[in-house]
């Protein structure tokens, strides 16, 4: 399951304190579409009100077998998936939507940091997080030359010769 309903007001530190919009002018949106996906509907909708407001197109679901067929029906250029959901969990939906769109890039977040997830070697964004932390993690992933690429395996060792 995901973050915890009774939490999710709090889910965004201090949102209450903070403007929603982040001004940076060097990251200005470009019209690219986030698809949402946690089973709490009040994180969705918590944070597809500051991406909306930041100016992106945001898509949202609590069903990862939705979020699946909707990056294989449109353009998605970013996953934000919960990483512990009940129906599937957020990383084996990651490399399911990796396969069906290589170029769509995945941010995970969870309020509970798995092993799992450290493993995969995917950005993680920890909850509860704040609104500047949110758009400014969406931003840089964004602006990454690449989607995430499983780290190969390491170079061979170059043979030695011994004393020379």
């Amino acid at each position: 399951m995901g973050y915890n309903s009774a939490l999710a007001p709090g889910l965004l530190a201090g949102s209450l304190l903070e403007d929603t919009t982040v001004a940076d002018t060097s990251a200005t949106p470009k019209g690219e579409t986030i698809l949402v996906v946690d089973d709490e509907p009040d994180v969705r909708a918590l944070v597809r009100e500051v991406l909306t407001v930041n100016g992106y197109h945001v898509l949202d679901t609590g069903d990862p077998f939705e979020a699946r067929r909707i990056v294989e029906s449109q353009t998605v250029h970013l996953l934000l998936t919960d990483v512990v959901m009940p129906i599937m969990n957020g990383l084996e939906l990651a490399q399911r939507v990796e396969a069906a769109s290589p170029t769509t890039k995945v941010l995970l977040m969870s309020g509970f940091v798995t092993a799992a997830a450290k493993a995969s070697g995917r950005p993680l964004l920890p909850k509860p997080f704040r609104t500047g932390d949110l758009v400014r993690s969406v931003r840089q992933m964004l602006d990454a030359r690449a989607a995430f690429r499983r780290p190969g395996a390491p170079p061979a060792p170059k043979p030695r010769f011994g004393p020379v």
